[in-house]
């Protein structure tokens, strides 16, 4: 069942670029994040308080443990999204996003001094080499010249993940998956709401956009979090975060459905090396 799970994950997470792209032409990215993780919070707190009330119960070093996840996962990761997803196409920032379980597994590897195999190896360089395709637009010769700000916001993006991956495991050792969902979101929304007010706020307000931040936060956030800590705590952080690399391929259907987007030869290049790295890379 939680492999069902998470492949839903993958999808509904696809959709958050689709989601993102609409919020991010409207709003600020930490206004447009606060109203996500606002709607979030209405479905996971009262979810929290009916299952388990010791879930609003932290001690001092469980508190410090959900606020870096907070700070990574919710804050961090909000930003970068938003402001990404403002300049680039979600078919080419969901192909960058993809990265994630390339640094969540070097992360893991240093922790716990494993050796990394060859054939993991190779497909780090498989989803390095496609991750330059996407970047450079199919030109690889000019790879600085068309590295743009909208790509260095989504490079953003699989570092923050990355690390959320990479503590939610020692976090899950002493807190359940609800608990630290509901209290990185609490601890995350707070930061985003303190920079909100510095940004301006539309005047008109599409009723689609309101439509894209509830899917943000009850698809995106409500559901999603709370499977994924599921995912980390019965099966491990890298194989949970192997079901990231369906992710592109969600959004790039996602996208072409939904926002009439029209796939580039070299991001269907590029995808076949970053999701056959990955695919390696979890397989071996």
């Amino acid at each position: 069942m939680i492999y069902i799970k998470l492949v839903l994950v993958a999808l509904m997470w696809g959709g958050t670029f689709i989601a993102t792209k609409m919020a991010a032409q409207t709003f600020g990215s930490f206004t447009g994040a606060s109203f996500r993780y606002a709607v979030a919070l209405l479905f996971l707190l009262p979810m929290a308080w009916l299952k388990d009330k010791k879930t609003f119960n932290l001690n001092r070093k469980q508190f410090f443990q959900l606020l870096v996840l907070g700070l990574t996962g919710i804050f961090g990761y909000s930003y970068f999204f938003f402001n990404g997803l403002r300049l680039v196409e979600a078919s080419h920032g969901a192909l960058i996003v993809a990265l994630n379980p390339v640094l969540v597994l070097i992360m893991t590897s240093i922790r716990d001094k494993k050796r990394i195999g060859a054939i993991k190896i190779i497909g780090m360089f498989l989803s390095i080499i496609g991750l330059v395709v996407v970047i450079s637009r199919g030109n690889i010769g000019d790879l600085l010249s068309g590295f743009s700000w909208g790509d260095a916001f989504m490079l953003g993006c699989p570092i923050c993940w990355a690390l959320y991956t990479f503590y939610a495991g020692d976090a899950l050792k002493t807190t359940t998956p609800l608990q630290a969902s509901t209290w990185a979101t609490i601890l995350g929304f707070c930061l985003l709401t303190l920079c909100a007010p510095f940004e301006p706020f539309p005047t008109q307000i599409n009723p689609l956009v309101w439509l894209a931040i509830a899917y943000l936060g009850i698809c995106g956030t409500v559901l999603g979090f709370v499977w994924y800590y599921e995912g980390i705590s019965k099966i491990g952080a890298v194989k949970t975060s192997a079901f990231n690399n369906l992710i592109p391929v969600f959004a790039m259907i996602l996208s072409i459905l939904i926002l009439g987007e029209h796939i580039e030869t070299y991001a269907m290049a590029g995808s076949v090396f970053v999701i056959g790295g990955v695919f390696l890379i979890n397989r071996f």
